[in-house]
């Protein structure tokens, strides 16, 4: 049975929903959903060709795109496919080897330039299977993020920099092994795949992982393709890209880091507080000493004291 056909069934199983066609894709549309505008049809038509020319995918089948309207109508239907609840800051997914995205359209609206670059991240995972079949993790969240432009941030660029020369980066090899289904909890890790991924691009040509994926395709395995069209093995290419972070200046950074911290705001808050309050106890204890010195020197020259040893006008 063909994979329309199995999509059909699946359609048939989900009471409510409905579908239609676009240029590239079949959108299906949950119960309540008024049919997408033109320019978002748009947008996630050309989204597809620009990303399958880039990855060198010529796949012709039209993926799906579930979409649907806020966190129940997201929940709702992932019960339906079978897949447990995300949190809350998921507004998207994708079941790459079965070519489904499901995107929640509320949230777009809420972000629109956010929306964008989720959609595009979410369509460059179905086109990786397309292109490469079954691949790391890594390679997955990397060449997203850097096809929909999502880089980290200086701060956090700083921060992998710091663990760079600290020799404290996890070896690439490894990654899959540390990467928590959370998103929020591996945020360095996904800087890190797609820091890598961008210095890749930049040192091997734009068509270099489109000529990985081909290779991938074909039955090797990601380090495998890799070394075979950089002549660099996977793992001598992340030292020379850790080293590339090394020889990068990040004190300056750091410092700035530092300084605009809220916690280090709030720390230098208390200092001051606590200098300021140190200077004046000093400034009280120094008025009680200069009102002692006064009333001494006033007793030192008292007249009413012939037998001390101030000045005894009579003699």
């Amino acid at each position: 049975m063909g994979a329309q056909s199995e999509r059909q069934q699946s359609l048939d199983r989900l009471s409510g929903y409905k579908y239609m066609n676009t240029s590239y894709f079949e959108v299906v549309l949950a119960p309540g959903m008024n049919s997408p505008k033109e320019s978002f049809i748009k947008i996630l038509d050309d989204t597809l060709v620009d990303v399958r020319s880039w990855l060198g995918s010529s796949s012709t089948r039209k993926p799906q795109i579930y979409l649907v309207h806020g966190r129940s109508g997201f929940n709702s239907l992932l019960a339906e496919l079978g897949i447990g609840e995300k949190p809350d800051w998921v507004p998207a997914l994708a079941l790459p080897s079965s070519g489904v995205i499901v995107f929640d359209m509320e949230h777009s609206r809420r972000n629109p330039a956010e929306g964008i670059s989720t959609l595009k991240h979410e369509i460059v995972h179905v086109v990786l299977a397309e292109s490469g079949g079954a691949l790391p993790r890594w390679v997955h969240e990397g060449i997203a993020q850097s096809l929909a432009r999502q880089s980290p941030g200086p701060q956090k660029k700083r921060e992998v920099a710091v663990h760079a020369y600290f020799g404290e980066l996890v070896p690439i090899n490894e990654m899959d092994q540390y990467l928590p289904k959370s998103h929020q909890r591996a945020t360095t890790l996904y800087a890190v795949s797609v820091m890598f991924i961008d210095w890749t691009r930049f040192r091997y040509g734009e068509g270099f992982h489109a000529s990985v994926l081909r290779q991938c395709k074909a039955g090797m395995s990601w380090d495998q393709a890799f070394f075979e069209e950089s002549g660099e093995t996977l793992e001598s290419a992340f030292e020379l890209w850790q080293n590339s972070l090394k020889a990068g200046s990040v004190l300056p950074g750091l410092i700035l880091d530092l300084l605009i911290s809220w916690k280090t705001i709030a720390v230098m808050v208390v200092i001051a507080a606590l200098v300021q309050q140190k200077r004046r106890r000093r400034a009280l204890e120094a008025m009680k000493q200069a009102e002692l010195e006064e009333e001494e020197q006033q007793s030192w020259n008292s007249q009413q004291s012939p037998t001390s040893d101030g000045q005894n006008t009579r003699d």
